[in-house]
């Protein structure tokens, strides 16, 4: 499929991870994203394009985000890559201006997990805010904790303010995410509980995520986080369409107060 203009209805997305009906649940073998339709190439809603997905062969060179009202750019990630095709840098820049507004840096070990990301936040051409995480993993090489400090990673260590830590199923669906803070004291607080379920079909995102994302080869059915301080509860259900294999070409997303969006998807081929 090709995309004849910005507003022909019907596109896909990266920042929304999820799809599916919930016929088919997580505790059934998964399937890995295989693609052979092509790439994800457009995100639509209501006709107009929301995202767009450049690639240099079969990698991600490009994100483009637009305004769905005027069709204009509104920003756009570009990524650096090594020889064997890791991310080694993403840059998000504004639409109009070209303007720098973050950078991102990854490094890896000797097994190819990331073990470092550094975070550079800008206004203008103000450096206005530094960060880094590291990651941790199990045993099947799966992410199972994030850390997140605050300052430039220059030797010395910043300062932690918060962690998550992950649960994830044999077939590498994320179920749980639980996501610490820390107060003043240095002690650290269960902040947001996030429980997640999964269909069993093909995550088309899943090998376009940055490193360091916990990324599910399945489609996120439903959402609920609860956040513990204010023991409020946020549920979001995520409903699909399918090609004849199985993809997903429209994704409907319902959030806590009932309100419905459906993005519709296109491939490269």
């Amino acid at each position: 499929m090709k995309l004849r203009n910005k507003f022909m209805p019907a596109m896909l997305m990266l920042g929304v991870v999820a799809f599916s009906s919930c016929e088919k649940q997580e505790g059934e073998a998964s399937i890995e994203p295989m693609l052979e339709q092509g790439m994800i190439s457009h995100i639509m809603a209501d006709s107009a394009e929301v995202t767009s997905y450049n690639f240099s062969g079969k990698q991600l060179s490009q994100v483009n985000h637009y305004d769905v009202e005027t069709g204009d750019l509104e920003s756009f990630e570009k990524y650096e890559r090594d020889s064997k095709g890791r991310i080694l840098k993403s840059s998000t820049y504004t639409g109009d201006s070209k303007a720098l507004l973050s950078q991102q840096t990854f490094a890896y070990n000797t097994s190819g997990e990331l073990t470092k990301s550094t975070m550079a936040y800008y206004s203008g051409s103000k450096l206005e805010y530094t960060a880094y995480a590291t990651y941790d993993y199990d045993s099947n090489n799966k992410l199972e904790k994030k850390s997140l400090f605050e300052g430039a990673d220059s030797g010395e260590e910043g300062k932690l303010k918060s962690f998550t830590t992950y649960e994830v199923l044999p077939n590498g669906n994320y179920t749980q995410e639980k996501q610490f803070v820390i107060d003043d004291n240095n002690d650290s607080k269960l902040f947001s509980t996030t429980t997640n379920s999964f269909d069993a079909n093909a995550n088309p995102f899943a090998a376009l995520a940055e490193p360091g994302t916990a990324s599910s080869p399945n489609n996120l059915v439903a959402a609920t986080t609860v956040v513990h301080a204010s023991k409020k509860t946020y549920k979001y259900s995520y409903a699909y369409t399918y090609d004849e294999r199985g993809y997903p070409l429209t994704q409907t997303v319902t959030s806590p107060n009932g309100e419905r969006k459906t993005y519709q998807y296109l491939y490269s081929n």
